[in-house]
């Protein structure tokens, strides 16, 4: 019985001290907590994020904008018959180039050179008869004041001679008419050009109902046509080089070459097309080797001979949202900020920007998405 008590006294003072040294556990991990070397004691703050600027600059920009034209003639008349009769031998080749006053077409002249010698006797004759009235006339008026004959007689003379100078202005009128249906005997070239195909041949019977006799196409210089959208008329008209000498306009023909002259800007057409949303712009061009014809289809190739410089920034920088166009600008403190910017146009990767940057200003084009604005950033400029 005592060996059992014995047992059952020691179990006790065993838990006893288990239990002082759980007690004494939190204390030893606090001091191991405070004791270990290196541990962390707060948390450090990150560095901020890293982001690619590039500086807002000027810049002169070289486009090329390439339209579909169609050559025209400036000048283009239709040869008429203005009297009738027959053809004589045509006085010039067809296809061949003419000059202003250049003989082509002549009309039997012989009734019409029959009709002026009858239109001059037909005036001598009436001049005549005023010569007749106008000594009658003189005659009388002296008889008159002597009191030879009566007045009525001196108004039967001064009727005469009116309707006798009536007949000579007539016969004046007819010779005068005559003289010009004989000239129209004559057709000669208007304009200097190139002449076509001619309709009728010696011979023919012609008149002035017969219609187009030949076309003279004046080809030197000829003007191009060629519509351009109105967003390219704007802009044009923002950077002031329309109607200017600072405009180059060159033509593509059909085998990929320059045609040698370049053209200058004429005018544009005062209505747009509702179809199209275009406005028909016509260039002029020298033409002394007829190398263009008229109606031809060529590529009108539109550029800037000096450009001038322009607020520019790369298009990864830009940035849209429903109020507009803007970006992402790190001022000197390294702090990001938004500006709202206008945009006149977007050329070779490059953003034209009309107001709300100044040069030499720093503009995010890469890391966007991990900054936003109020932040610091560690701005680093594009290629270094």
């Amino acid at each position: 019985m005592k060996n059992k008590k014995r047992t059952s006294s020691s179990r006790n003072g065993q838990l006893s001290f288990s239990a002082r040294n759980f007690s004494l556990l939190p204390l030893l991990v606090c001091l191991s907590v405070v004791f270990v070397p290196g541990a962390v004691t707060a948390q450090e703050t990150p560095p901020p994020p890293g982001v690619i600027v590039e500086l807002v600059r000027m810049q002169s920009i070289e486009e090329e904008r390439v339209f579909a034209g169609r050559t025209e003639a400036i000048s283009q008349i239709a040869l008429i018959a203005r009297v009738g009769g027959f053809l004589e031998p045509l006085e010039f080749k067809e296809g061949q180039n003419v000059k202003r006053g250049d003989l082509l077409y002549v009309i039997q002249q012989e009734p019409y050179e029959f009709a002026v010698a009858q239109s001059q006797a037909n005036l001598e004759s009436a001049q005549a008869n005023v010569d007749l009235a106008q000594l009658d006339f003189n005659r009388k008026q002296q008889l008159v004041s002597r009191d030879t004959i009566s007045v009525s007689e001196l108004d039967v003379a001064r009727a005469n001679l009116k309707e006798a100078n009536a007949t000579l202005a007539l016969r004046q009128a007819d010779l005068k008419l005559s003289e010009l249906d004989l000239s129209y005997t004559e057709i000669h070239a208007p304009l200097d050009g190139q002449i076509g195909t001619s309709a009728f041949k010696q011979g023919a019977y012609v008149t002035a109902n017969s219609g187009t006799l030949a076309t003279i196409t004046s080809l030197d210089p000829i003007r191009v046509a060629f519509p351009v959208p109105q967003s390219i008329i704007l802009q044009a008209q923002r950077l002031d080089n329309i109607g200017t000498d600072n405009t180059l306009i060159r033509l593509q023909l059909s085998d990929g070459k320059f045609y040698m002259h370049n053209g200058k800007l004429d005018f544009l057409e005062a209505e747009a097309n509702p179809g199209t949303d275009t406005v028909t712009a016509y260039a002029t061009f020298e033409n002394p080797e007829h190398m263009l014809f008229d109606s031809q289809l060529v590529d009108v190739v539109v550029s800037a001979k000096d450009a001038k410089p322009v607020m520019v920034i790369s298009q990864s920088a830009l940035l849209l949202d429903q109020d507009g166009p803007y970006v992402l600008k790190v001022d000197k403190e390294d702090v990001v900020k938004q500006q709202r910017i206008s945009v006149v146009d977007q050329i070779q990767g490059l953003v034209i920007v009309g107001s709300g940057l100044k040069e030499g200003e720093q503009v995010i084009t890469s890391g966007i998405q991990k900054v936003r604005p109020g932040i610091k950033v560690n701005a680093q400029l594009a290629g270094q």
